[in-house]
């Protein structure tokens, strides 16, 4: 470093090093902030009953009908990616399908999220 009238003037090496430093950190700082953004907003998530922000897995009923039980289950899925992507028929008619159903006497919806990040959704039928 030099000395120059009462103040010391870092050299071109000092400042590029400093430069360099503050970049590096401000590049740690922003790629953790995105991480914890992603992680914390959850872009996908499934809408039926509770959900948790780190991991779900739940069943849900939505109907039953007059037997318990059936001897045929199926099942409908529909898959997310980071709340970006959406793909898939859950629909009732598709389980059905799965199965071989003719009636049904129970529906539930299976709700499966992992950070947000990937999310199913599935119905589930059970009947003749």
């Amino acid at each position: 470093m030099q000395r120059e009238t009462g103040w010391v003037k870092p050299t071109t090496a000092v400042i590029a090093t400093a430069k360099k430093k503050g970049m590096r950190s401000t590049v740690t700082m922003l790629a953790a902030l995105t991480l914890m953004l992603m992680l914390l907003s959850s872009c996908g998530f499934v809408a039926d009953g509770p959900f948790g922000w780190i991991y779900t897995d739940t069943k849900v009923p939505v109907y039953m009908g007059t037997a318990p039980t059936g001897s045929k289950n199926g099942r409908a899925c529909i898959h997310s990616f980071f709340g970006a992507i959406s793909i898939g028929d859950g629909s009732i008619e598709t389980a059905m399908k799965d199965a071989g159903l003719k009636g049904v006497y129970t529906i539930n919806k299976e709700n499966l999220s992992v950070l947000g990040t990937y999310t199913r959704q599935c119905t589930l039928v059970t009947g003749d």
